[in-house]
């Protein structure tokens, strides 16, 4: 299902790159709930996530194909695409995008808007952030009092599956095990947090 945006006449140039987030994540959500990719539900299958709980949304690598050179410039300017150094047989510009024929994850800031993406590969299983921003799968809830700290986004998407958090429990990612200054500010903001439970998945 193709974004009603990319289709119309826009003014690419003054789009934010929040804006231009939130469009890449409306057009591979799109494509997972609505679309043909067999490979990418059963991927999520196999983990067991649903897009609902998980927010999970796919990357075909498709979304600037026919696209006007503004929309290009404006993926590239955000960091989702960059110009290839392989040659191509036709005349227009190869790209690079992120996370191409992945699943991906958005990562959240303080008002809860798509600063990142994490991604992982459906073939390989291969994984890559976008940019160092954001925390999966948002900030915590002010009114948190038990928070989980995990490892990486797939334990944590896991975690949102299995349903066990009540309204006042929360979990965030770490960066593949590493506290980031969102995390340690994330954890701080929390005025009345009592217990902060780092969890350790063995593989």
């Amino acid at each position: 299902m193709e974004n009603k945006e990319t289709s119309e006449a826009v003014n690419w140039n003054e789009k934010t790159e929040l804006e231009l987030l939130e469009l890449v994540y409306s057009y591979a959500s799109n494509g997972l709930r609505y679309g043909k990719s067999k490979q990418a539900k059963d991927w999520l299958k196999s983990k067991m996530l649903t897009v609902e709980n998980s927010m999970a949304c796919f990357n075909s690598g498709q979304l600037h194909h026919r696209k006007e050179r503004e929309f290009k410039e404006s993926l590239e300017r955000i960091g989702f695409m960059k110009v290839s150094n392989f040659a191509s047989n036709c005349h227009s510009i190869p790209y690079t995008v992120f996370g191409s024929f992945s699943i991906m994850f958005p990562l959240r800031n303080e008002k809860n808007e798509i600063v990142n993406f994490y991604s992982m590969g459906i073939k390989n299983d291969k994984t890559d952030y976008m940019n160092l921003e954001g925390l999966y799968p948002g900030y915590p809830s002010e009114q948190t009092r038990r928070l989980f700290v995990v490892d990486n986004i797939m334990d944590a998407a896991t975690m949102l599956e299995s349903k066990v958090l009540d309204n006042r429990e929360a979990v965030i990612a770490l960066n593949n095990g590493v506290f980031l200054d969102q995390h340690v500010k994330a954890i701080k903001s929390l005025k009345h947090l009592s217990e902060v439970i780092q969890i350790k998945i063995k593989k």
